[in-house]
């Protein structure tokens, strides 16, 4: 297989997709770029102009990752805005927003773009979780203390990790599995044949 760069600057994004990749035989390497990106309220028009620009610096295939967050009840807020949030808010300022919301729904967008000098290719994954009525658990940002997602059993991220869940075995590694998927086959259809 070809080297591919997968461009971020979370730890956390790159040990699952490295884990989740190389269970199908694709290898990353990470990259971290500063990538001016632009700002808007649909995903898909931001990651694709991420991954082209990425595509430009390296000029070699690359990945890039962004996670976009629905609240249903507040009408798709905070949507691509999550990062900023996890900045700005606390466990509690979130609870304070949601605490008296009877639509108690998350949903993760996931969304991966991949890029080479023939081809752009975006993949999405939903994933829909629930808002907490406490903060629970230690582990990382403020919004994964108060949300639990699919195969957490009611714990919230926070506390799935905190008890030693491994990244790779939760939902949001499905997107990467995705990605893998095609990528090794798109990379076997591409390998010359033997004369």
């Amino acid at each position: 297989m070809h080297g591919l760069f997968f461009t971020t600057g979370n730890i956390e994004k790159f040990d699952i997709a490295q884990a989740a990749c190389q269970q199908l035989g694709v290898t990353l390497e990470r990259a971290t770029l500063d990538i001016d990106e632009i700002q808007g309220e649909d995903a898909e028009p931001i990651i694709r102009d991420k991954v082209q620009k990425a595509f430009l610096e390296l000029k070699h295939p690359v990945i890039v990752s962004d996670d976009s967050w629905n609240i249903p009840g507040l009408r798709g807020f905070p949507g691509p805005y999550m990062k900023s949030m996890d900045h700005w808010f606390t466990p509690d300022d979130f609870l304070n927003l949601t605490r008296s919301l009877q639509d108690r729904r998350i949903i993760l967008i996931q969304m991966l773009a991949y890029q080479d000098a023939r081809q752009q290719k975006v993949f999405r994954v939903e994933h829909e979780g629930t808002l907490l009525p406490d903060a629970r658990g230690s582990y990382g940002k403020p919004l994964q203390k108060i949300i639990s997602m699919p195969g957490d059993h009611g714990l919230s991220v926070a506390e799935a990790y905190d008890r030693g869940t491994v990244h790779v075995e939760r939902d949001v590694a499905t997107g990467w599995r995705e990605f893998a998927t095609w990528y090794s086959k798109k990379e076997l259809n591409e390998v010359p044949s033997p004369d």
